[in-house]
């Protein structure tokens, strides 16, 4: 069993590796890596794709939403409170979250609420256009 501080040493080794990740996909990339990933769910009824994504504490301002096809990027910070923090379990800083929905939407459609934390999108789903059938 570890000691209390060789557990202190390891956590802070695990921080300087993860930074010196973070640090070489930006080389890599030319992209500034997120700080977190916010928790989704991703429902279905006959005419939408529902989106449901926690943001606590991020303003509708701090939001980018873009649609590609069926590619959908969600972009944004959240931003610290003023004070002292005594215990940080909420993450901040900039995050980046992409994702395929299953078919095809209506592009332009997407209409967005951010109600108590949560990110609810509508999008709705392309219609398919039906193939004549041979006789």
């Amino acid at each position: 069993m570890l000691e209390p501080l060789d557990r202190w040493e390891t956590l802070r080794k695990l921080k300087e590796l993860q930074e010196r990740i973070a640090e070489l996909a930006y080389r890599l990339t030319g992209e500034e890596p997120a700080a977190w990933t916010p928790r989704v769910d991703l429902l279905e009824d006959e005419e939408h794709y529902v989106l449901l994504v926690d943001l606590p504490g991020v303003r509708p301002e701090d939001l980018e939403l873009l649609e590609e096809g069926s590619r959908i990027t969600l972009a944004g910070v959240r931003h610290p409170l003023p004070g002292t923090y005594l215990l940080e379990e909420r993450p901040m800083g900039t995050f980046r979250r992409t994702l395929d929905l299953p078919g095809p939407i209506e592009e332009g459609t997407a209409q967005a609420v951010l109600r108590q934390g949560v990110l609810e999108v509508r999008f709705r789903k392309k219609n398919g256009a039906s193939l004549p059938l041979g006789q």
